[in-house]
């Protein structure tokens, strides 16, 4: 997990760079656990930690947005048990 605190103004950026995108993303969360989450559009969240590392990637847009979810959501399920 992020140290949020060191990283504030680089998910400030991001936040903001969502935004120019044409992204809606409300309001940070904290989970139970303890991991900061962004409503993104209608239909993603996105922890802090997904952000920043579409922000290193360079893929701040909508579509880099989509599949980072993909992904998540894809591997989630079941980790490791690939069957191809």
């Amino acid at each position: 997990m992020s140290n949020y605190a060191e990283r504030a103004n680089d998910i400030v950026r991001a936040v903001h760079l969502l935004r120019r995108h044409g992204m809606a993303v409300g309001f940070p969360m904290q989970t139970a656990d303890g991991e900061i989450i962004f409503p993104v559009g209608k239909d993603f969240t996105l922890t802090a930690d997904q952000i920043l590392e579409l922000l290193e990637r360079g893929e701040l847009d909508a579509e880099g947005v989509r599949r980072s979810v993909e992904a998540q959501a894809s591997a989630a399920p079941v980790r490791g048990h690939r069957s191809h």
